[in-house]
């Protein structure tokens, strides 16, 4: 069986709203009780694009896919997809190991029962 990578949130203590970006204040109650929280990586494919001509920082890269997957916790991200011939939006994705060097967003895998 295949284990998903976590994902890292940050959520405010005082109403609960959950933001991916490294904030020290709520955007919704404006408090600043902010924690460090990770979630099961798992979800369902929303969407996804390949992006042919990366921007320049990513030139490296050279062509990569683009997901938006619809988090098991209720949460939409986006992230790298390990495209394979045959993904469909709708299937089931989980949160896969990448590169700690190559971006900071999640890469995600159709999850295909071995």
């Amino acid at each position: 069986m295949t284990v998903a990578e976590p994902i890292a949130f940050h959520q405010c203590l005082s109403c609960g709203a959950i933001d991916a970006a490294c904030i020290d204040t709520c955007a919704k109650c404006l408090e600043t009780n902010m924690a460090r929280i990770e979630v099961a990586g798992t979800g369902t494919l929303a969407s996804w694009t390949t992006i042919r001509k990366p921007p320049l920082r990513f030139k490296a890269d050279g062509v990569y896919h683009v997901a938006v997957v619809d988090l098991d916790c209720g949460i939409r991200v986006t992230g790298r997809l390990l495209h394979e011939e045959g993904d469909l939006i709708g299937e089931r994705v989980i949160a896969v190991p990448c590169a700690a060097d190559s971006h900071a967003s999640p890469t995600f895998r159709v999850w295909r029962d071995a």
